[in-house]
């Protein structure tokens, strides 16, 4: 999973646990980009690193305002002045989906092949067509990508 977006900044002063810092946005982003956002995270100094959570020990939050980004230290330690971070927000997942307050899961319609008999083996058509052939390769193809859809949904990564 990718970030929808990142930036940096260096503190110019030290900011307590607890205590906030204010960022801009990202280039290319608004508060509407990324409000609601969640699996964002903050690195300090290329070091130690705290996810993002409404709250607890050993988070960070985020407040999207209307024209900046303002960060919550709930890490239980102080972040020193002239500290690097590496802010990202939110993340995307592996296609390419942002995800926000909920996740979304996409709906696979199962394919239907009309003809044939499914194998476990797509056949050579041969030098002379055949059409049972092509018919029965058709529903191999078509089973198997059914079972594959089948699983998807029976792992949540797909609706029914």
């Amino acid at each position: 999973m990718g970030a929808i977006a990142k930036t940096t900044a260096t503190l110019a002063s030290a900011v307590n646990d607890g205590g906030t810092v204010t960022v801009s946005y990202p280039a290319g982003t608004v508060q509407a980009t990324l409000l609601g956002t969640t699996g964002g995270q903050v690195v300090v100094n290329s070091n130690d690193y705290w996810n993002q959570a409404a709250s607890g020990a050993g988070t960070v939050a985020f407040t999207f305002g209307s024209s900046n980004i303002t960060v919550t230290n709930n890490t239980g330690v102080t972040w020193a002045a002239g500290s690097d971070l590496i802010l990202s927000f939110g993340h995307s997942d592996n296609d390419g989906r942002y995800t926000t307050g909920a996740q979304v899961t996409p709906s696979i319609v199962a394919l239907t092949a009309a003809t044939g008999t499914a194998s476990n083996t797509i056949n050579d058509v041969g030098g002379s067509f055949s059409q049972t052939t092509l018919n029965n390769n058709i529903k191999s193809l078509a089973d198997k990508i059914n079972e594959i859809v089948t699983l998807l949904k029976s792992a949540g990564v797909a609706a029914n």
